[in-house]
């Protein structure tokens, strides 16, 4: 029978963590890519949830938009980075504008700057472009992305289309055309809608809104090109796994059927489900009715808690059932809960090798 995740490992470019918040998601997600790497890929694990807990996983002080080499035993080769989405729009603006000059005229636009510094949905389009460029860098062959817990995890997926909606709309389309010069083709509705983006944004000044979108002149097919690129290696399964990751709860079992339904939704499927922090008597297909006191005797001073921790451990079996049939994906792992919190590359290297089996 075929490993699907050795199969993952070896044969994709592109594999995605999903999970709700709370169930080890992140350290998974850099668990993955160790095991890539043992398993000779050169690996780059990106974060794209705003959070530090990648870095916190591997006992790191931080981590930067550029990616940063891990120092591991391995036939491969592991990096990490985190997203920066400011970085990345300026690393876009300077390798797709037709001039140097157009570069400077959008960096320096008042409505970019604030545009980049929080408007929603550049974060979401500025990861499926990073993503891009790590899947075309010729240093790696598998990209790991760690998303936001569930519900903002759909921010990314729906991201590339967003900016290409976007540049399509209407309103955009009436600011940019006709090339009679863009402040004469602006029509009083335009100047509303400007206005509008101007308070939106924080700028105070109509022409800072038209200058916006007159310097961005002919990068919207490039926009429009590029977000298809993502959106088609998202959807191709011989490229691309979507990897639930949940604990053995009921409450995580209805988060991840939530998660796959809305995959659906997006013609989109998960083929990877990994059960993280399992207690170590319910990792397995044994027999725990035979766990007894630590002495072997049934009715020695430690059998109830010894019977407790069996309930316990069933409980967990039962969910992990529920789990697989409530999402529709077998179980790939089932991970055992660590005996401290990782915090450092060899606790990472230990839920590696839970993974690799």
């Amino acid at each position: 029978m075929t490993d699907t995740l050795h199969t993952a490992l070896d044969d994709r470019s592109v594999v995605v963590c999903l999970g709700p918040g709370g169930v080890g998601k992140t350290t998974t997600a850099a668990a993955i890519g160790v095991a890539a790497a043992r398993r000779g890929r050169r690996a780059v694990v990106l974060t794209i949830d705003p959070a530090r807990r990648l870095a916190d996983a591997l006992g790191l002080d931080g981590i930067s938009d550029g990616v940063r080499e891990i120092d591991l035993d391995a036939t491969g080769s592991l990096h990490i980075a985190m997203l920066d989405p400011g970085a990345t729009f300026d690393d876009v603006i300077a390798e797709h504008a037709t001039s140097p000059a157009q570069t400077e005229r959008i960096l320096a636009n008042r409505i970019y700057r604030n545009l980049t510094a929080g408007l929603s949905g550049v974060s979401e389009y500025m990861a499926s472009e990073r993503l891009r460029a790590l899947h075309l860098d010729d240093r790696f062959d598998l990209v790991v992305i760690d998303t936001p817990p569930s519900r903002h995890a759909f921010d990314f997926l729906d991201g590339p289309g967003r900016l290409a909606r976007f540049v399509d709309h209407p309103i955009y389309r009436s600011v940019l055309a006709p090339r009679r010069g863009v402040l004469r083709a602006v029509n009083a509705t335009a100047r509303l809608v400007v206005r509008t983006i101007a308070r939106v944004v924080g700028a105070d000044l109509v022409d800072d809104a038209v200058g916006f979108f007159a310097a961005f002149e002919g990068m919207d097919t490039g926009f429009r090109d590029r977000a298809a690129e993502v959106e088609a290696l998202l959807a191709d399964t011989t490229r691309t796994s979507f990897l639930l990751v949940g604990s053995a709860r009921l409450d995580a079992a209805r988060e991840l059927r939530w998660i796959g339904d809305n995959l659906a939704g997006r013609d989109l499927a998960a083929d990877l489900l990994v059960v993280n922090r399992v207690s170590p008597l319910a990792v397995g297909t044994g027999d725990m009715t035979a766990a007894t006191d630590p002495s072997g005797d049934a009715d020695g001073p430690l059998a109830p808690v010894v019977a407790e921790l069996v309930r316990f451990a069933e409980a967990e079996r039962h969910a992990i059932g529920v789990i697989a049939e409530t999402t529709g994906v077998d179980v790939t792992r089932v991970v055992a809960e660590q005996a401290t919190p990782v915090a450092d590359l060899d606790g990472v290297v230990s839920v590696a090798e839970a993974l690799l089996g």
